[in-house]
């Protein structure tokens, strides 16, 4: 009689080395299901995020400089301001009038001189420039030039420096600041900008929030000493630090519109 223990062995082990096998295989197809379901709650997570950090404000600020009445681009006056300021936060509530209710500032707004370079506030394409009801431009920004949901916009400026499709650096000088707002005093205009995030109901969000590393404690320490240098020009708390999230923006909630 042949002894087919041999025979025996080999098929234990080749049982055990199938189911080995199988193993991985079953582990591989669960880890794989794994890594592409935690892709996907990364990619849900990141989808309601700007895809670019701001590497500018639009405009220059700088710490307010007695001697030259400065602060970057900005110019200390006691001509009569509307809301006594020449910066408003995001989030600042302007007060109901004849044209309706009480509104929330979706746009971080600042008062300048008139001609004042307006920059981009991105690395990114230019989209769009349509021209708005004041009769000025809004220059509309995106990462890939294409309309996506999220825009970066410079609002209420003349003379554009830049046409759709063009690449634009942060910082680079896209327009000028134009005399929208005729509460502004003579010599002054008003620019905005903006992060629109699109859809059925369009609204924007905290841009101070998106700051890049590069500029963001920067920036976050110049507003404040904005907020006091300005308080101490007017004589009176305009701006109070303990009311903002972050600097610049008193509510980090979104605003429609």
């Amino acid at each position: 009689m042949k002894d087919n223990s041999w025979l025996k062995t080999f098929s234990i082990g080749f049982v055990i080395v199938s189911f080995g096998i199988t193993l991985a295989i079953v582990g591989f197809l669960l880890t794989n299901s794994k890594n592409q379901s935690t892709q996907k709650s990364v990619s849900r997570a990141t989808d309601d995020l700007p895809p670019l950090l701001l590497k500018s404000i639009g405009v220059n600020l700088d710490y307010y400089d007695p001697k030259t009445n400065k602060a970057g681009d900005f110019v200390f006056t006691k001509e009569r301001l509307e809301f006594d300021s020449l910066f408003m936060n995001y989030g600042f509530v302007i007060p109901a009038s004849s044209a309706g209710g009480d509104k929330s500032n979706p746009q971080p707004t600042f008062i300048v001189p008139l001609g004042t370079p307006a920059r981009s506030l991105v690395d990114g394409i230019v989209i769009a420039i349509p021209t708005l009801w004041s009769g000025d431009y809004s220059i509309q920004v995106t990462a890939n030039g294409k309309m996506e949901k999220w825009i970066y916009e410079t609002e209420h400026v003349r003379n554009p420096k830049v046409k759709v499709g063009d690449k634009v650096q942060a910082g680079q000088i896209i327009a000028e600041v134009g005399n929208f707002g005729n509460n502004a005093p003579a010599g002054f205009g008003v620019v905005e900008i903006g992060i629109l995030k699109g859809g059925n109901t369009p609204y924007h969000v905290c841009p101070f929030l998106y700051l890049d590393p590069s500029i963001k404690e920067d920036i976050y320490a110049k507003l404040r000493a904005f907020y006091r240098a300005w308080n101490n020009y007017k004589g009176k708390t305009i701006y109070n630090e303990s009311s903002y999230s972050v600097p610049g923006c008193l509510t980090l909630n979104p605003i429609e519109g």
